[in-house]
């Protein structure tokens, strides 16, 4: 149920945070060779409707947000890890909860210094979502799932870091691995994969095929800083070109996530998310005949803002 699923990413986030908070004071001391930043936020939003001349639906809006940055630094090696996680769901009367934000990455990233703002780099990166996907108001057919999509990428490559708030990391060697672990799904070819063959009375001769391997080019922008006012922002772009398309099609993955914060336990913050994907195909009902026309590849866009309780460390 999605509901539990977001109860346990909750809880799992501010397990995580407040155990590194406190390795941090207890065991790792001043001296330390790792480096952390997370923050895991829960946002909750509610209307309530009674004998309301003006109509409206009772709802719960519920939004959790975990990021975390874990660096190792000695010498000339280092080692960077990253978790970007959100999970949300919205609850409408006595309608089924929906899911309104669904998210599962992480990246690790190794390094060994080359000159002064030069690096030899090695890139893994993983993403997917936690919970089926539905096209609402149908809530019977998911069109997405865990491990379907998922994404790996892994390269090798330079990692240029100017300053301590901005890094380019620039992998001309990058193999990048479609994954659709759902079989429906990949007998329509969702998601770039090889859909399936069939017969002239719609039999499966030849299932879909449920991974997809690319090898290419890939860059990615990472950027953070911390103010003094108590806001934080960091941003990440990452562009990735298939050889066999190259140049014409590049698929774009840019997430920003900006924080301030009010109090020690309260902030405001602000998601935006970002794709293109050429093997991603959107589909809508342009004419309003109710049979969905295929539009090709669009570009997708998710944004959050909320209040709510959060916790930081760094």
């Amino acid at each position: 149920m999605n509901y539990l699923k977001f109860c346990l990413l909750f809880l799992f986030s501010f397990t995580l945070v407040f155990l590194l908070k406190a390795q941090e004071g207890k065991v790792l001391g001043k001296d330390t060779l790792w480096r952390y930043y997370g923050l895991a936020s829960f946002n909750l939003g509610q209307y309530s409707f009674t004998n309301w001349a003006a109509g409206g639906e009772n709802n719960v809006n519920i939004n959790s947000v975990l990021f975390l940055r874990m660096r190792y630094h000695r010498d000339k090696v280092s080692w960077e890890n990253i978790w970007d996680a959100k999970y949300g769901t919205v609850i409408n009367g006595k309608l089924e909860p929906k899911k309104t934000d669904d998210k599962l990455k992480f990246t690790s990233k190794y390094s060994f210094e080359a000159s002064d703002h030069w690096r030899y780099s090695y890139l893994l990166d993983f993403r997917t979502q936690f919970t089926n996907g539905y096209n609402y108001p149908n809530d019977s057919i998911p069109i997405s799932s865990f491990m379907a999509p998922a994404y790996f990428l892994v390269g090798v490559g330079m990692d240029w870091i100017p300053n301590k708030f901005l890094s380019v990391l620039i992998s001309p060697v990058t193999y990048k691995v479609t994954i659709v672990n759902n079989q429906e799904l990949a007998n329509e070819g969702m998601f770039g994969v090889e859909k399936a063959v069939y017969d002239d009375l719609g039999r499966i001769i030849k299932p879909g095929k449920r991974i997809k391997n690319e090898p290419g080019a890939y860059i990615k922008f990472f950027y953070q800083e911390e103010f003094e006012n108590g806001l934080s922002l960091n941003s990440r772009a990452e562009f990735f070109t298939a050889f066999h398309v190259w140049p014409i099609q590049t698929d774009v993955v840019w997430a920003t996530l900006i924080n301030y914060k009010i109090s020690r336990y309260f902030s405001v913050i602000f998601t935006l998310d970002l794709v293109w994907d050429k093997d991603i195909i959107i589909m809508q009902d342009t004419n309003g005949d109710g049979v969905k026309e295929v539009l090709g590849p669009r570009l997708q866009a998710k944004q959050s803002f909320g209040l709510g309780l959060s916790y930081q460390i760094k």
